[in-house]
């Protein structure tokens, strides 16, 4: 008998003022962050001068930051937001005398002022684009362009539009359908991005496997199954990824929305969970081959387990049609705390000679340099990620440990599926498997701020 028990986790949303998503926007589950000095922004001093204006200026005192544009708010004043620490304010015209007006409004001078022109985009100004770019597509009709669609909201300075496929076709539909301004910007995966992480479909008496064996090109999903023969309960979650054999041999990710909510399901011994995974066939075009689809499971012990289960596509409609169920996997164990990871499983963390990019650090950090695009950050800021350096070089498994949002998160991940091949670590005189973490910082031109 089936098991599940669920244990829901509200999650931040991604963007800094208001996001609009076809379901909730929420963060996709990452692992936990390695320790780190950097602090967490202290904006208190800026909440205290938000709250002081909202006493004056807002229509609705109890709405705290809700005064942008409300009857009393001054003209003057289009936005604000943060910038690390710092509140910043968003004028136009004189900004003396701005500045000199919510320095005695709020009792603070612990602000920044920026002065608004032409050619940027206010708090104020985006909200009513955006509040325009929601009707038009809530009117829109069920399309390719809206199933591509991930979510769209503000940040400090432009509308933000995540695709799942970020493609010039996608982006020239959006602006002939929805809307065409220059404060839009599209972000999502413009090209393939390499991924040849692979996993157990096995092991300490878990398994997952495809419920059908093949689908049709043409499927808008996949299911799957996660049976637990082990002695011990597992968790899992929403989470997954999916990755096709591309026809040069080597494996892509195939571009679906990885926003999911954080929701645990927690399966006994001799229970299974049947998991739909999206395939998007209108915005991804599938074509016939082997797909690999990825799924992380937790043992009580702690220890996580990336689960991998191939599957295929065809263009045989008929044969999509007669396909039956895949046959239950003989397991092979029970107790998963006696089943030993074998050599070629074995990811260590630290060995006698740690793997190496070509060049050392100071080329790994020119390169990071040369092939990030870092005008996707507001300010500099930095993304710490996590790879496993495989015994051939190969640079597998890229993990964000430390996210800043899903779009620099991205950015990351794209830059990582460029790297070249590394010299690989070593133990005992034999390659290992490593893993190996580094910082990924974003390093955009400045924002002349007063």
């Amino acid at each position: 008998m089936k098991t599940v028990r669920f244990y829901c986790f509200w999650v931040i949303g991604f963007l800094l003022v208001a996001s609009c998503t076809r379901k909730p926007a929420q963060k996709e589950t990452k692992v936990s962050e390695p320790p780190s000095q950097e602090q967490i922004p202290d904006q208190s001093e800026g909440w205290k001068i938000i709250e002081a204006l909202t006493k004056a200026y807002g229509d609705n005192p109890n709405l705290i930051g809700d005064f942008i544009g409300s009857s009393r708010c001054p003209d003057f004043l289009e936005g604000r937001y943060f910038d690390g620490n710092t509140l910043v304010f968003q004028v136009w015209g004189d900004t003396t005398s701005a500045r000199q007006t919510l320095e005695k409004t709020s009792g603070s001078k612990a602000f920044r002022i920026e002065q608004l022109t032409d050619s940027t985009f206010s708090e104020k100004q985006l909200q009513c684009l955006l509040d325009k770019l929601n009707s038009r597509f809530n009117s829109l009709p069920e399309s390719k362009l809206k199933a591509n669609m991930i979510s769209w909201g503000s940040t400090a300075h432009y509308i933000e539009v995540i695709f799942i496929r970020n493609t010039p076709e996608a982006r020239a539909e959006f602006r002939r359908l929805l809307m065409d301004s220059p404060a839009i910007r599209f972000f999502g995966p413009e090209q393939p991005v390499r991924n040849n992480t692979t996993g157990a479909s096995e092991v300490y008496g878990i398994c997952l496997y495809p419920e059908y064996t093949v689908y049709p090109d043409t499927a808008d999903t996949a299911s799957f199954i996660l049976l637990n023969r082990s002695n011990g309960q597992i968790t899992c979650g929403e989470h997954y990824f999916i990755t096709y054999e591309g026809t040069d041999g080597q494996w892509y990710e195939l571009p679906i929305n990885t926003f999911a909510n954080d929701i645990a399901y927690v399966l006994k011994p001799d229970s299974q969970h049947r998991f739909v995974a999206r395939l998007y066939p209108a915005v991804n075009d599938n074509k016939p081959g082997r797909y690999r689809f990825f799924y992380e499971v937790s043992l009580e012990s702690g220890e996580n387990i990336r689960m991998m289960a191939e599957f295929r596509l065809t263009d045989d409609y008929e044969e999509a049609r007669r396909a039956g169920k895949t046959p239950i996997p003989k397991t092979t164990g029970r107790n998963y705390v006696e089943v030993p990871q074998t050599d070629e499983q074995m990811v260590y963390q630290v060995v006698e000679e740690m793997p190496e990019f070509p060049g050392g650090m100071p080329a790994l950090m020119e390169f990071i340099r040369k092939n990030l695009r870092h005008d996707k950050a507001e300010t500099k800021v930095r993304v710490i990620l996590q790879v496993v350096v495989d015994k051939e070089g190969n640079v597998t498994n890229p993990v964000v440990l430390r996210s800043v949002n899903s779009i620099l998160d991205e950015e990351a991940l794209r830059m990582v599926s460029l790297m070249p091949k590394w010299k690989p670590g070593g133990q005992a005189g034999k390659n290992r498997n490593v893993r190996f973490t580094f910082p990924v910082t974003f390093e955009p031109s400045g924002k002349g701020l007063q």
